[in-house]
């Protein structure tokens, strides 16, 4: 190992660094981005609250699987399915540090109760039909033309006939106006675990870098186990943070880029893939 990993390890057991390194490094914000798809609420302020234990030099092991069928053919004909699982037998990768943090927000809920449902028949609905179409007409104030056309094509309408001989119900759901939002009401603050993997580069290998953490990244979701969460989905279940020395990316490190240009365009292409990448002294 070199100077820059060992010594980077050793930081990570001071909680000022690893805050500032989230906060003012990686940004609260797009590890929240990068992790979670708000559905039913918009995010309104957000904070860097608790962080847990580092655990350090973390291996990461991957589990093999298979499936396929055996079959015989005499003295009589038989066919066996076969799954095999094999936990720790794959590929090895290791995680630097590994460790949860969590975001505390602020968010205005965009969803409220049912306030109505209301059941009639499509016929009801659209004040009777006199023809094919009237009909179309009709669906045209309710939805789009697509989804119009898509109705004639699933319920395969070509005539009127056809339309009458099956039977259709409107039901309409109205809901209640969401709560307009007050920082002070308990119910918009929700906190959110994020699990932070951080793997550590010895120089400056950009092409290595990103192929270890998406290997290791692969080994880790394959083992994940999918969560239900308040207001958003997960979209990735770990966060990765690849660090790189400051000082090991100079003017000359990438043809035709600046230091400066040589960072952004890694951090650009890290971000892409969901990660981050962070050059620190």
């Amino acid at each position: 190992m070199s100077a820059f990993v060992d010594g980077t390890l050793l930081r990570f057991t001071q909680d000022d660094f690893v805050a500032g390194l989230l906060t003012n490094g990686v940004g609260v914000g797009a590890i929240f981005n990068a992790a979670f798809e708000a559905t039913d609420v918009q995010l309104q302020s957000i904070a860097l609250g608790h962080i847990s234990a580092r655990s350090y030099k973390v291996p990461a092991f991957e589990t093999v699987r298979s499936s396929g069928t055996d079959e015989r053919i005499v003295p009589d004909t038989q066919r066996v399915r076969k799954e095999r699982v094999l936990p720790r037998f794959g590929r090895l990768d290791w995680v630097d540090v590994a460790f949860d943090a969590v975001l505390t927000t602020k968010v205005q809920i965009l969803v409220a109760p049912l306030q109505s449902v209301t059941v009639e028949t499509l016929e009801q609905k659209l004040g009777g039909v006199a023809s094919i179409a009237d009909l179309r007409t009709k669906l045209l104030t309710l939805y789009p033309p697509s989804v119009v056309d898509a109705i004639f094509t699933k319920l395969r309408i070509t005539t009127l006939d056809d339309f009458e001989r099956q039977h259709h119900l409107f039901v309409e759901l109205v809901g209640a106006a969401p709560p307009a939002f007050d920082l002070n009401d308990p119910r918009t603050q929700r906190d959110y675990t994020v699990s932070i993997r951080v793997k550590m580069v010895d120089g400056f290998d950009v092409a290595n870098a990103l192929q270890s953490a998406k290997l290791c990244r692969s080994i880790l979701e394959h083992e994940a186990i999918p969560d239900s969460l308040n207001g958003v989905s997960r979209i990735v279940p770990y966060i990765f943070v690849t660090l790189f020395a400051d000082a090991a990316v100079t003017d000359t490190s990438l043809p035709g880029q600046t230091a400066a240009q040589a960072k952004t365009a890694v951090q650009a292409l890290f971000g892409a893939e969901r990660m981050f990448a962070q050059f620190i002294n």
